[in-house]
């Protein structure tokens, strides 16, 4: 009893001992879960309305201000006052957010073009002013493609796609029969409308013009310029034995080879002329008065193939065969072998006759 007492308290201490120092460890762990760091109401960027900025909004936002030009910006309210007689206050975004001052801008331009607009507060009654000015721009001729999203200047999204807009307007404005001389101009001056007419003569030789696009790099409808001889660097200056070398039909140094010859002449190496033949006996004028040669005659030295059975041993096979009419066999056209077994050269005989049996 006394021992199992023991080791149940010493089982207890060195659990508490172990819960006591996970718990003291965990404690002294202060190390941050990630590396992301939460930026307070206080500290966050703002925009000029005082909305703070997180994420992805403070990135576009830090975007559209690298982008943003102070000096464009002062040009377009100089530009707004004098066509609108109108004063603007504040920041331009803060001017022109109601959209009181952009409608008044549009029937400046041309009047009726525009909707009245709404001198409500409501956000979404000045919404609605930028609207109608959009749809005005789009009358005036202004492309689908340069205008801005009404977020973009009533959150100040955006300010440089405002400015964007207002220079497309500008353009179009100083061309409209309305627009005042004393008016100043906003943006890029659009070109003047230039037609031009052909003859027939003009025209048939238009048509029968290489293009660009067939003329290539060179400006020629051939290859012709295409080499840069700017720096003409003979390379055959230094090469000797070449002088006129294709100038009068002769063959040029590259197609003589390296043996110097347009032919094969002397593309064979005859300074050791090893005769081969020269101990060969019997073969002297073979193949020049039209005889066989060594080769043609083969082994059995002629050019036929007499000579090519071994008649030294004549062995008369048919001396020892013994029967009528042997000696006179294959001399009538017929030979022993043709009789067969019967004697005969045709199948008569094959068939015993001897008791006809009716």
């Amino acid at each position: 009893t006394t021992k199992r007492g023991s080791l149940a308290a010493e089982a207890h201490t060195t659990m508490t001992d172990t819960s006591w120092t996970t718990k003291t460890a965990a404690a002294q762990d202060t190390r941050p879960v990630s590396s992301a760091v939460h930026t307070g109401y206080d500290a966050a960027e703002k925009t000029e309305d005082g909305i703070p900025l997180y994420g992805m909004d403070k990135e576009l936002a830090a975007k559209a201000a690298a982008k943003r030009d102070p000096k464009k910006e002062q040009e377009a309210r100089g530009w707004i006052e004098a066509l609108t007689g109108m004063s603007l206050d504040g920041t331009l975004q803060e001017a022109l957010k109601s959209g009181i001052v952009l409608c008044a801008l549009a029937s400046a331009i041309k009047p009726g073009v525009c909707k009245k607009a709404s001198t409500m507060a409501m956000p979404f009654k000045q919404m609605e002013n930028i609207s109608n000015f959009l749809d005005a721009c789009t009358k005036l001729g202004v492309g689908k493609h340069d205008l801005f999203q009404t977020v973009n200047l009533y959150e100040n999204k955006d300010m440089n796609s405002v400015l964007l807009t207002l220079e497309a307007l500008g353009r179009v404005a100083s061309k409209m029969p309305d627009y005042k001389q004393e008016w100043p101009t906003f943006g890029a001056k659009l070109a003047d409308k230039s037609v031009r007419h052909f003859d027939n003569e003009t025209l048939a030789k238009g048509k029968a013009a290489q293009t660009f696009i067939g003329r290539g790099s060179t400006g020629q409808a051939n290859q012709s310029g295409m080499v840069d001889t700017s720096r003409n660097i003979g390379k055959m200056d230094h090469v000797k034995g070449v002088e006129k070398l294709g100038g009068d039909g002769s063959v040029t140094a590259v197609g003589m080879g390296s043996h110097g010859h347009a032919s094969q002449a002397g593309t064979v190496d005859t300074s050791r002329n090893i005769g081969k033949m020269d101990k060969v006996k019997g073969v002297e004028g073979f193949g020049k008065d039209g005889t066989a040669t060594a080769v043609g005659m083969g082994s059995h030295g002629h050019a036929s193939q007499a000579g090519t059975f071994d008649t030294s041993k004549d062995i008369d096979k048919m001396k020892n065969v013994k029967g009528d009419g042997v000696d006179e066999l294959g001399k009538e056209g017929i030979s022993a072998i043709n009789l067969g077994s019967t004697g005969l050269a045709s199948q008569s005989g094959m068939y015993d006759t001897s008791k006809d049996i009716d």
